[in-house]
């Protein structure tokens, strides 16, 4: 299956990227939405006084870096469409393989912060069914608890 990447300017003036699934179709229903993921705001910057200017990627939604996640997005305000140039499209594509890795990277490093506190069950020969709702913390005998 081909990738629909396309360049949108959103009627607030926010530019982003994202890979279009279903396209709306507005003459049968007005209230269809368009459902996109992996989508990114191009974020402009400019320094004046040296006469540059650069673009950076920022998830399009807080918390939405899962880019499997889908979005809704209302095509009513949707202003430009457009298909991105091959330089936008490989600088996108770096940044959502860097965001894959990135969010790889973080459920590899996370762990349960609890067990920092809770030692592991120790069997005491003991019927294990009494004992369900008992936790046994890890005690330094040299702090006062």
């Amino acid at each position: 299956m081909k990738v629909d990447v396309r360049q949108l300017v959103l009627s607030n003036g926010q530019e982003l990227l994202c890979e279009v699934i279903q396209w709306p179709d507005l003459e049968v229903d007005e209230s269809e939405v368009m459902i996109i993921r992996k989508a990114a705001k191009i974020i402009i910057q400019e320094n004046f006084q040296a006469g540059t200017r650069w673009f950076t990627f920022r998830p399009f939604m807080t918390y939405q870096d899962d880019n499997s996640s889908l979005c809704s997005l209302m095509p009513h305000h949707i202003i430009s469409i457009a298909h991105p140039s091959d330089l936008l499209k490989r600088q996108y594509s770096k940044y959502i393989s860097m965001m894959l890795a990135e969010l790889q990277e973080k459920h590899q490093e996370e762990h349960d912060p609890l067990s920092d506190y809770i030692e592991p069950p120790v069997d005491m020969g003991l019927d294990s069914d009494d004992f369900d709702n008992i936790i046994p913390f890890k005690i330094d005998p040299n702090k006062l608890n």
